[in-house]
């Protein structure tokens, strides 16, 4: 019992000697550097994430063919083609595939296009949008991942249990500002007019079909997909966080 008790006192010496070197070494100067770089990782990931998960759930023809068949806009306006067909001319030009959309109907026993000049418009500045938010998204995912590695390899462990739980917090914020900006169209004006280039035309026949809940079900998916990811990427970075087991306990 005396020599373990001996063998702990030494341990723990030890550490506190290391622990002092460090706390006086080159390194001790940079604990404020540290500090930003866990703010960042804490506001960056969760939204790089969502704004990502954003991207994913408007880019993909599923919601879109659904909120189509369900509105039944197609049978209201006499218009002899599918749901899935529209989406999927719709997903292929936000994906860049096409820079056209060439979907027709037969109106009056005569071929026309489903889209009008207008349409073509309107989903170019929604693709522009997408594109713009698509890049700085990526960055800033990759930004935080890199001063995660950072302050992991300097063994500022401290530093990332908060950035992390701080991130859970500004997750849950950019969530409700997500389904906010779906469910209040007063809200979706103000954040989309102070976008230059922006402004969609009105009576047009995109905008039948991706009113009612599309919005709220697109803001759905995103936040569901950026979630999971979210909640997988938590738990493999907070591994990285925990402190190694003590040799003598």
């Amino acid at each position: 019992m005396k020599s373990r008790k001996t063998a702990r006192q030494i341990n723990y010496n030890i550490k506190g000697v290391f622990a002092a070197e460090k706390r006086s070494g080159p390194g001790a100067d940079f604990g404020a550097l540290f500090h930003v770089f866990a703010a960042f990782i804490a506001i960056l990931l969760p939204l790089s994430l969502l704004a990502l998960g954003a991207c994913i759930a408007f880019r993909i023809p599923d919601l879109m063919s659904f909120e189509i068949e369900r509105g039944g806009v197609l049978k209201e306006l006499g218009l002899d083609t599918t749901g899935e067909a529209v989406a999927a001319e719709i997903s292929d030009f936000l994906n860049h595939k096409t820079d056209s959309l060439e979907l027709t109907t037969v109106i009056a026993r005569q071929d026309v296009p489903v889209f009008s000049f207008l349409d073509v418009v309107n989903l170019s500045k929604i693709r522009s949008l997408l594109d713009k938010s698509l890049y700085p998204s990526i960055f800033g995912f990759g930004l935080s991942i890199i001063l995660f590695v950072v302050t992991r390899l300097a063994e500022r462990r401290r530093y990332l249990k908060y950035a992390l739980r701080a991130s859970i917090v500004f997750f849950v914020c950019g969530v409700c500002f997500s389904l906010a900006l779906a469910l209040f169209w007063p809200l979706r004006e103000a954040v989309f007019s102070r976008q230059p280039g922006v402004e969609f035309g009105g009576g047009e026949i995109l905008l039948r079909f991706f009113g009612g809940f599309y919005p709220l079900l697109s803001a759905g998916m995103a936040c569901l997909i950026s979630f999971l990811v979210y909640i997988a990427l938590y738990g493999i970075l907070n591994k990285f966080t925990t402190e190694e087991e003590k040799m003598f306990s």
